[in-house]
């Protein structure tokens, strides 16, 4: 069988939070150590006395999955999208003050903020067909900030996908128009 070395694909990505749905998307494309897409699978062995430990079948259980976006721009705006909880507050006569408060005291339905996430390739030769969707997953946000003379500050958000109630579906790999 050959090879199809045209198929092979290399290079960042565009991220999409608030896909196509109306809202104000927020853009993810400076990255810094590359996007990560997870996608898992649990099963159950099927198990019957006559064949002892050996299982006979498997089922799939449930199937996960997220996307990791270690962004490198320094973005309050971004910052107040993806943190559950916050609020972006702009001083009314100077805009260039601005502030993220990140709120404890409130519990958060994840769900209730979980959005539509696509990942572009931004390849030259990138078609439609190679995007990545999240039909509906929430942002979570863990901060690392180190302060050094050589490091950049990478704002780590992991989009985390749930089932679409309306279809069902988690994830799409390819064109969301086909």
């Amino acid at each position: 069988m050959a090879s199809d070395i045209t198929k092979i694909q290399l290079g960042p990505c565009r991220v999409t939070f608030d896909a196509g749905l109306g809202g104000t998307p927020v853009v993810f494309e400076t990255t810094q150590g590359g996007v990560l897409l997870n996608y898992d699978e649990t099963s159950r062995e099927i198990k019957v006395d006559q064949f002892g430990d050996t299982p006979v079948g498997e089922i799939i259980i449930g199937r996960n999955a997220s996307i990791e976006v270690p962004f490198a721009e320094k973005d309050l705006d971004k910052l107040s999208k993806i943190i559950p909880g916050s609020k972006l507050t702009t001083n009314g006569t100077a805009p260039t003050k601005k502030r993220v408060d990140i709120d404890a005291s409130k519990v958060i339905n994840l769900l209730s903020i979980a959005k539509m996430v696509k990942l572009e390739p931004l390849a030259a030769d990138a078609t439609p067909n190679d995007a990545i969707v999240l039909y509906k997953a929430a942002p979570r946000t863990n901060l690392k900030y180190k302060f050094s003379y050589d490091g950049e500050l990478i704002t780590n958000v992991t989009f985390k996908a749930y089932p679409d109630t309306a279809t069902g579906y988690l994830v799409a790999f390819g064109d969301i128009t086909a």
